[in-house]
């Protein structure tokens, strides 16, 4: 994920690629911003399958229940970040 982030920093940068209309891409933006939605939901896939362990104990599911809220909440963020974006691109157009 850092490796993602760190590729997709200066490329993507919503700030830096909003300083001038004509530096803004608005399919790479939405496309770094799947890449991050598809980052969140591998996180989310991992602490859901913590969550059938017959192991954890009720503190243990609580707790992934909050991250797995945590991550949801960031896809549902990255989700309207990506709706801007695009709305963005339809009135450049």
């Amino acid at each position: 994920m850092q490796k993602l982030l760190l590729d997709l920093r200066e490329e993507t940068s919503v700030v830096g690629s909003m300083v001038s209309d004509d530096k803004f891409d608005a399919t790479k933006v939405r496309g770094a911003l799947f890449a991050l939605i598809a980052a969140r939901l591998e996180d989310a896939h991992e602490i859901a399958v913590r969550g059938q362990s017959s192991k954890a104990d009720q503190q243990r599911i609580w707790q992934l229940t909050r991250d797995l809220e945590g991550n949801l909440e960031k896809i549902r963020i990255l989700l309207n970040a990506s709706t801007i974006v695009s709305e963005l691109r339809e009135e450049k157009s």
